[in-house]
């Protein structure tokens, strides 16, 4: 009889558990990440009766819940690619806000800019065209500093938002550490209840928020022991045992935010191993989008400046003087690594050349005997001998550095070379005289009203603003017969063989003749002195805007 009622109550404990789970699952049917639960029956084991066996009821032999974990992995990797490109597409639309602002751009100012130069061309002696000229030179500066400002505090985000979620992860992951302790404490001999699915779904729920963050690979080794890699398989927690991220400046660029991987002995660098999640977006941003934009703005910045002094010092102002620089802009910015020794003293200098200068960055280092120069995508583009005493140049299109002989060098030094990501913050007006416009062209060219031939000589431009003689008066004579012509001065009865539509390079000046000379036609060549109402440069000036 006694059996009979323990049978009885068995199967009464059994489904009171089963319907006390069932309370269980429809009291989370709203809970998010709860997985439904189911329970498992098994018989008691049989009472021997002689040589028979008697049944003794049931009983519980697992609590389990529905759960896949292909499915919930899948899910992960979803959800950190979608938070990923989410974060990236977030982040681009505050750049496109900036560069597309059809009142706020680069565009309209640079619009404005020329209209005032050609102003001054249409009237070169004007006094208040010259100045409103400088004033709108100095709104073009002032907004492309504006633009670096801008810039200036989207990297600062960057580095804001990456270190909260470098805590965050580091939070999420401790939670993970204590959960794994707290299912080693219930799952004694790996018997699973209740209890332990409850935080097993907590603990798929963590994985979830921190899939959102980084990417992450989960390795089960036992339900209560799980193992979470990073980046290039470094271990976040294993088991009960949990490891840091941080951040710290980047030894080559202070003002930009790196991951570390707080290892057993070492700190190592994984940012760019880091491809998923909120944190990976932020980094494919500003890799991809934020330098490389800053870089271009930079790039225009720097050509413009470069190109606009060019013609301008190939003019002349209303003082009669020979035109000089109308913006300044600093060279490329050369950054020491914080790793590298005290006692180097190296100075590193660099120059552009505008004609084929790229947005690139590039990291200069010291190995061995020879410096190697690769390009911020890792491409190796020189490797050169130290030259020891002597100064060391490196040579690649657009970039020209030279490295001070007769220094301090470690193995190893390390420098970034930015060529234009200064440019846009240090681009600024040299000129604050509107006399010193040049507005004029420096040459002038007359033909001799005794001429009796057709030929038409040019106004003449100026190729080489630096030549001692440019200004000097120069003689063009042609002699009998008129297939050739004199130069003089320096060269008194040196002959130049003259073809229809020649072009005539000469003391730093270029003109071109045309037409059919007479012996004895005479042209001149000489300083535009006084030349106030001359527009020549002015125009090529404006020019430069198409």
């Amino acid at each position: 009889m006694g059996d009979m009622l323990n049978t009885a109550v068995s199967g009464l404990l059994s489904y009171q558990r089963a319907l006390s789970t069932t309370s269980h699952n429809i009291s989370n049917v709203n809970t998010d990440s709860y997985s439904r639960q189911t329970v498992s029956f098994e018989t008691r084991n049989p009472t021997a009766f002689g040589d028979n066996f008697v049944g003794s009821g049931v009983q519980i032999s697992n609590i389990s819940r529905t759960f896949n974990q292909y499915i919930n992995s899948s899910i992960r990797e979803s959800q950190s690619l979608y938070s990923k490109q989410d974060m990236f597409h977030s982040l681009s639309a505050q750049i496109d806000d900036i560069l597309a602002d059809p009142q706020g751009g680069i565009s309209p100012i640079l619009q404005e800019f020329f209209t005032a130069t050609q102003d001054v061309a249409d009237d070169p002696s004007s006094s208040s065209a010259r100045s409103q000229m400088i004033n709108t030179a100095n709104s073009l500066v002032n907004r492309f500093q504006t633009f670096n400002t801008r810039f200036d505090e989207l990297s600062r985000n960057v580095n804001v938002g990456i270190s909260d979620s470098i805590d965050e992860v580091n939070a999420i992951v401790s939670a993970i550490q204590e959960v794994n302790v707290s299912l080693s404490k219930l799952n004694v001999g790996g018997e699973i209840s209740s209890q332990s699915s409850d935080l097993l779904d907590r603990r798929d729920a963590l994985l979830n928020a921190l899939s959102k963050k980084i990417d992450i690979n989960v390795v089960n080794e036992q339900e209560n022991n799980i193992t979470v890699l990073v980046g290039n398989g470094q271990t976040l927690l294993n088991g009960s045992r949990a490891f840091q991220l941080a951040t710290q400046p980047d030894p080559g660029d202070p003002s930009r935010d790196i991951i570390v991987y707080q290892g057993l002995t070492t700190v190592n660098d994984i940012s760019n191993q880091l491809t998923g999640g909120e944190i990976g977006g932020m980094i494919d941003y500003r890799n991809n989008v934020l330098n490389p934009t800053r870089n271009s703005l930079g790039r225009v910045a720097i050509v413009f400046a470069e190109t606009f002094n060019q013609q301008h010092s190939n003019g002349m102002d209303l003082n009669g003087v020979l035109g000089g620089n109308f913006f300044t802009v600093d060279p490329p910015a050369v950054i020491p690594f914080s790793s590298n020794p005290p006692t180097t003293d190296t100075v590193i200098s660099a120059t552009v050349d505008t004609s084929q200068l790229s947005t690139k960055d590039y990291e200069l280092t010291l190995v061995g005997a020879n410096w190697l120069l690769e390009s911020s995508d890792g491409v190796l583009l020189a490797t050169v001998l130290d030259g020891g005493v002597a100064d060391t140049q490196i040579g690649i299109p657009g970039l020209n550095i030279v490295i001070t002989g007769n220094s301090t060098k470690s193995a190893n030094d390390q420098y970034t070379i930015r060529p234009t990501f200064s440019g846009a913050r240090t681009l600024d007006v040299v000129l604050s005289d509107p006399n010193l416009i040049s507005a004029a062209a420096p040459i002038r060219t007359i033909s001799s009203d005794a001429n009796l031939g057709d030929v038409a000589i040019s106004p003449g431009i100026v190729t080489d603003p630096t030549n001692a003689s440019l200004q000097d008066t120069v003689t063009l004579t042609f002699n009998n017969p008129a297939t050739d012509f004199d130069i003089t001065p320096p060269l008194p009865g040196t002959t130049t063989v003259y073809t229809k539509g020649m072009q005539l390079d000469f003391n730093g000046w270029q003109v071109t003749l045309d037409g059919t000379p007479n012996p004895g036609d005479v042209f001149t060549i000489e300083s535009n002195a006084g030349g106030v109402g001359d527009n020549r440069n002015m125009l090529s000036l404006a020019q430069l805007q198409t």
